[in-house]
């Protein structure tokens, strides 16, 4: 569907909002900041800085982000360093855009295109690649703690979750304006009803874990709104505003009263799992003929659930002690007679409290049976004259039922069973000018829906909230750098280091806002700048001596040099699974289920068929509670928090898996195997040559050849003339094979296995 401009979304031609009412015990009066609160950095307006006119003594400046770069470094007496050879810049720019390694007939082609714009066709080819939207779009999922499971205790599985996942990979791929991926996630039901794409991107909303098995449900509630309103601050403010939950931030010019009027936004949602598309006028009608429906099988329905309903609490039993009247009054309505805040508390006691169809008859008398059985025959009669939508699909996604939603209430020391006064949506006061400060919208999108949401969106992308455009973009240089320009993704407010580059930050986000949020644009920005093709290497100064504080005034400065960087975890498996020829590329659907380590189950970790096993590691079932032991293992985030920048940590496990995962030895394997298929002949030495080419992307010196062929042959002499222990149960499992080893063959293994293992393999220049 093409992209609506904001003039036209909802009708509405400029963006509108709720103004608010806030007590006087938080007050919300231009004096309850003080001038340098209002001054933060990170509050202002974005100016865009003059592109200085520098030079550099060493590289060729390509872009406006190496002027503003080199100007800052020249200030502190550096420069960028020269430029790194070309089979080093293909390797980074392939890894950072597809998140996997160039093939050496890609690195061929490149090394031997001697066109002014070669690089520029490798990057255009990148940024137009289906994995790009795999490589990026984890980037956003961590932020949105996306997973395939509630978490806490019971850790259920949310089954339709998956097509969230695959819908950020599409957006990513599609280059989708970043205003509108905004917009899709936050309100796509309210603004693109006919986009089943947009119905799917609101799963946002419900990546909140919750306690499943919960018997406060209020509490529950609560809970999860407060989640999703924390998160909504963090993933599009970049503020730490879930710390104004119980009270007045302690560092930022955050009030409570933000905190319960950003959540306000939010509190008509209900869950669904299916969802009609169509355009207005399709669903209007849909939904007209779907009343007229209820209106006339209402007396079936309530005489249907009357006659059921003491069978249903007598087979419920002790369950229906842990829920007050409230709950249990929800729970005893057919789900389409539920209220709003009927239908979100059942969303948590309804699954406890389920019980067998064919159970119900039982506790019925004779006449009792009979007459259901007739008033069954007349529902399924009605069922077939029920409307359906012109289109319905299966996705894990929000809705409203009403443009009236629940109140929401600030809760004292953010206690859910202590409600203060009711609070109207606002976005956070220091966030508040003249413009923000006007009319509700002009009416609500359709006649279930308050509009509320597409509100938010509307601000969110403006040109009028100097945050969001600013941590996206940020989110975007950390992930080409391994660090932003804001070392805290996510909270750009007092606690976090100013800019290291501010005049650079604001320029990328006035150019990302006036080229059309166009991300992809700035992705090519980026890695075309001269910044980004500089070497890693980094050489002392002259001046550096062994006094600890000498060291530490000629350290390199920021972006002299590009940082080297080890591999995500996706990115090492799989670039594991290409070296070995295993990887299943194909995109989309239920997550997969690859086998676990042993001493690691789970009920509802069932294998998946061996194809489906070997597919990225994007694809990996995300289960909060066990997230896959190898990812675990090399910083994968917790799944019940919001990601902005995974730890770097250096510990022993990782260690163990590199040397007795399943999965690298089966690689290895695999690679041995593909070096020797592929080889020129059968020489040890050309295997060699190509298992260099494949793991590498380059060629062997001829040093390391003969180092190579030396190992091959004290590892024949070793596996030939020793004999291993038995097996034992702590022994890892040997790698599965279709045809035996014999000692040359296992002694290649062995050195694509060290091959596997490398700083070279695992780490980015």
């Amino acid at each position: 569907m093409p992209y609506r401009s904001h003039t036209l979304l909802g009708g509405m031609a400029v963006f509108s909002i709720l103004t608010c009412s806030i007590s006087s015990g938080q007050s919300a009066e231009p004096d309850a900041f003080t001038p340098a609160q209002r001054n933060h950095w990170a509050f202002r307006s974005v100016i865009r800085a003059a592109v200085p006119a520098v030079s550099s003594s060493t590289v060729s400046l390509e872009t406006p982000i190496d002027a503003l770069i080199v100007e800052q470094l020249q200030r502190g007496g550096a420069d960028l360093s020269a430029p790194a050879d070309r089979r080093t810049v293909l390797r980074r720019v392939t890894f950072d855009l597809i998140g996997l390694p160039p093939t050496p007939e890609e690195a061929e082609q490149f090394l031997t295109d001697d066109s002014p714009d070669a690089f520029e066709k490798v990057v255009d080819r990148l940024l137009s690649h289906p994995h790009f939207g795999e490589a990026w779009g984890r980037n956003w999922l961590d932020v949105v703690r996306f997973a395939e499971t509630s978490g806490f205790n019971a850790d259920p599985i949310r089954p339709a979750a998956f097509t969230y996942r695959d819908y950020v990979i599409r957006a990513f791929n599609r280059d989708l304006p970043f205003d509108r991926f905004i917009a899709d996630q936050l309100a796509g039901d309210e603004l693109f009803p006919d986009d089943a794409e947009s119905q799917a991107a609101t799963g946002y909303c419900r990546m909140w874990p919750d306690e499943s098995n919960a018997s406060n449900v209020r509490l529950a509630r609560q809970t999860s709104l407060d989640d999703l309103t924390a998160n909504v601050g963090a993933a599009f403010l970049g503020l730490s505003i879930g710390c104004a939950q119980c009270h007045d931030h302690k560092f930022d010019p955050l009030l409570q009263t933000d905190f319960y009027q950003l959540q306000a936004f939010f509190s008509g949602i209900v869950l669904e799992d299916k969802v009609a598309v169509g355009t207005d006028t399709q669903l209007s009608e849909y939904r007209r003929r779907e009343q007229a429906w209820r209106a006339d099988t209402a007396r079936l329905r309530q005489e249907l659930n009357q006659l059921e309903l003491p069978a249903r609490v007598k087979l419920q039993g002790d369950r229906r002690m842990k829920f007050p009247a409230e709950i249990l009054e929800a729970l005893d309505l057919p789900i389409e007679d539920r209220t709003t805040m009927q239908r979100q508390l059942a969303f948590w006691s309804a699954r406890q409290m389920t019980v067998k169809e064919e159970d119900i008859p039982k506790q019925l008398d004779d006449a009792a049976k009979a007459r259901r059985e007739e008033l069954l025959l007349l529902m399924a009669d009605a069922k077939l004259r029920r409307p359906v939508p012109n289109q319905e699909v299966t996705v894990m996604a929000v809705a409203e039922l009403t443009p009236e939603p629940p109140v929401t209430q600030r809760m004292e020391n953010g206690s859910y069973d202590k409600p203060k006064e009711v609070m109207v949506p606002h976005v956070p006061t220091i966030l508040r000018n003249e413009t923000t400060q006007i009319s509700p919208p002009i009416s609500p999108p359709n006649e279930r829906s308050s509009g509320r949401r597409s509100a938010l969106a509307r601000w969110l992308s403006s040109g009028d909230n100097p945050l969001t455009q600013r941590v996206w973009v940020n989110r975007i240089w950390q992930g080409h750098f391994g660090q932003g320009l804001v070392s805290n993704a996510n909270d750009f407010g007092t606690q976090t280091p100013p800019s290291t580059h501010p005049e650079l930050l604001d320029w990328l986000t006035s150019d990302f806002i006036d080229r059309g949020f166009h991300s992809k644009r700035l992705h090519r920005l980026i890695v075309l700048s001269a910044t980004y093709r500089q070497r890693s290497d980094t050489k002392p100064t002259e001046s550096a001596s062994d006094d600890s504080t000498a060291a530490e005034t000629t350290s390199p400065l920021p972006y002299s040099y590009f940082p080297r960087q080890r591999l995500s975890s996706e990115r090492i498996r799989d670039a594991w699974l290409m070296a070995s020829g295993q990887l299943n590329d194909a995109m989309y659907g239920p997550g997969t289920r690859p086998e676990l380590p042993p001493h690691f189950s789970s009920e509802d970790w069932k294998l998946s068929e061996p194809s489906q096993r070997t597919r990225r590691s994007i694809y990996i079932f995300a289960k909060r509670n066990l997230p896959y032991p190898l990812m675990a293992a090399f910083d994968f985030p917790d799944m019940h928090e919001a990601c902005g920048c995974r730890t770097k940590t250096t510990i022993a496990p990782q260690a163990l898996m590199l040397l007795n995962s399943r999965l690298i030895l089966q690689a290895a394997q695999q690679l041995a195997a593909r070096a020797t298929h592929e080889a020129t002949s059968a020489d040890p030495a050309e295997q060699i040559q190509r298992a260099w080419q494949i793991t590498f992307g380059r060629p062997a010196t001829a040093s390391e050849v003969q180092t190579a062929l030396k190992f091959l042959d004290h590892q024949y002499q070793l596996i030939t003339t020793t004999t291993p222990p038995p097996p034992t149960a702590a022994s890892p499992a040997p790698a599965e094979s279709t045809t035996p080893q014999n000692a040359s063959d296992a002694a290649l293994t062995d050195l694509c296995h060290a091959l596997l293992n490398t700083n070279e393999f695992l780490f980015l220049e």
